[in-house]
């Protein structure tokens, strides 16, 4: 995964492997709520999470109000460099925070746009991502996400601010998400990715993939080509 970092480091992961192990590139986790329901090993690697500064262009968020919408409307969609287009469907009718994604040839069904329900730990992911995006800057969530063995990790996720980030000529007004992963139990992968899941829209915009041991090494970044909002 991860989250290649969210759903469009997933989209990297599955020209590499099948669709499934590119699911939850982008998750936002808030760790003191969700430590307790999972490993002891989470709180070693919350310590183990890289620090963040505000950069150039972005400010802390104290959680209040507008929150990133949840799903692109029907018909945006973000093209991209070395890698299959993002086509939004629209939100799910069981839920509006379900969102439905065409990449590539393949249809997909994603909380927030950033975690694949196909990927495991989608339940326990759909409430914390909502806490990282709506949350205070500094907002870290967590939890442990087993696949098979030899591939379990320790996802979290941290709110960095929102960031007037600027793409193809225009400005995006984005939050900000950075996800750590590290492996466990023999597992020795470790990473950082990010993405900007834009605030009026919904769409993610932007991804970076920061590789730091273990395999697999994921390459490149989420550079669009061209980003349509239907709104």
């Amino acid at each position: 995964m991860p989250f290649r970092g969210a759903a469009w480091l997933y989209a990297a992961e599955n020209r590499e492997a099948p669709l499934i192990r590119f699911a939850a590139t982008c998750l936002a986790l808030s760790f003191a709520t969700a430590a307790a329901a999972q490993s002891p090993g989470l709180d070693a690697a919350a310590r183990n999470y890289p620090p963040f500064v505000l950069g150039a262009n972005v400010r802390a968020t104290d959680g209040s109000p507008p929150y990133a919408r949840a799903c692109p409307p029907a018909g945006s969609r973000v093209e991209q460099v070395g890698g299959p287009a993002f086509q939004y469907l629209g939100a799910s009718l069981a839920n509006p925070e379900l969102c439905r994604i065409r990449i590539g040839s393949d249809t997909v069904e994603a909380w927030q746009a950033i975690w694949l329900t196909a990927w495991p730990g989608a339940d326990t992911a759909r409430p914390l991502l909502k806490q990282v995006i709506e949350g205070r800057t500094g907002t870290v969530v967590g939890l442990d996400v087993r696949m098979m063995p030899g591939s379990q990790w320790h996802d979290l996720m941290r709110n960095e601010g929102i960031e007037d980030i600027n793409l193809l000529g225009k400005t995006y007004h984005a939050v900000k998400i950075s996800h750590y992963r590290e492996g466990f139990d023999g597992n020795t992968y470790r990473s950082v990715s990010t993405v900007w899941k834009d605030i009026p829209t919904g769409m993610i915009l932007y991804g970076t993939y920061n590789h730091i041991a273990g395999r697999p090494e994921l390459d490149g970044t989420l550079t669009p080509t061209a980003i349509v909002s239907a709104r």
